[in-house]
């Protein structure tokens, strides 16, 4: 009937309705609590997370920065160690050099004979007595003069003796000026096979080895040219390596 009024059952019907949808809206209301508690969560979790990624970068940032200063350091001590290094190998260089030195000094009064032939079983005084008559007969040295002549210690170089091949004859002379007489007369074993020279350490016999050629080249040119102990003198000046 138009204009009615609602019946008590409309009503109580349609406050089920609004009752229904006011749950409804209650339920999602708590829906949006929760999802606002967990976001809230959320948001603590990111938080503690990016407080977390800041120290962790904070951290790392100290390291790197304690590493280019080590790194500086390490800079610096290895110059300090490289320098070091130099000054103890310049130190060496000198040591070797100075005992170089006390090695020639100690055989500035030797000779070495080679070519001059040995018998099995040589004794030192063998040699000795071999060496005073090499020096009579093949030197051309008078007899008298050669007698006089005082050395210090006559031997074979080391080595087991070889038949049909004679160690060199090392000659260590009480005096210099009689080393230089006898090397002076070097010329008469010019066409033998006999040969006489000073004896020096191993280092210079390596450096006078490799001056040898630039003595010949200058000699072939007409200069006059001579090594003398590791020095190399052409026309009177020496020339360097």
């Amino acid at each position: 009937m138009a204009g009615a009024q609602p019946s008590l059952q409309d009503v109580m019907s349609a406050l089920g309705v609004i009752s229904g949808r006011l749950t409804s809206v209650e339920n999602k209301l708590q829906c949006l609590d929760k999802m606002d508690q967990r976001t809230a969560v959320l948001e603590k979790d990111m938080k503690t997370l990016w407080l977390a990624l800041e120290d962790s970068v904070k951290r790392v940032d100290e390291r790197v920065s304690k590493l280019q200063y080590s790194a500086e350091g390490a800079d610096i001590a290895s110059a300090h160690v490289s320098s070091r290094i130099d000054d103890l190998e310049r130190e060496r260089d000198s040591l070797r050099k100075d005992l170089t030195y006390m090695k020639s000094q100690s055989m500035r009064n030797n000779l070495i004979f080679t070519g001059v032939p040995e018998v099995e079983s040589e004794s030192p005084d063998t040699t000795e007595s071999i060496l005073r008559k090499h020096l009579t007969d093949a030197l051309k040295i008078a007899r008298e003069t050669v007698a006089s002549i005082k050395f210090e210690r006559v031997h074979r170089s080391p080595g087991e003796h070889t038949r049909g091949k004679a160690r060199s004859i090392i000659a260590k002379f009480a005096f210099f000026k009689d080393k230089e007489s006898v090397r002076s007369e070097w010329k008469q074993f010019t066409g033998t096979n006999y040969n006489v020279f000073e004896q020096f350490p191993s280092e210079v016999v390596a450096k006078r080895r490799k001056l040898l050629p630039k003595m010949k080249e200058a000699r072939s040119n007409g200069k006059r040219s001579m090594i003398s102990y590791d020095t190399l003198y052409v026309d009177g000046r020496p020339v360097g390596d």
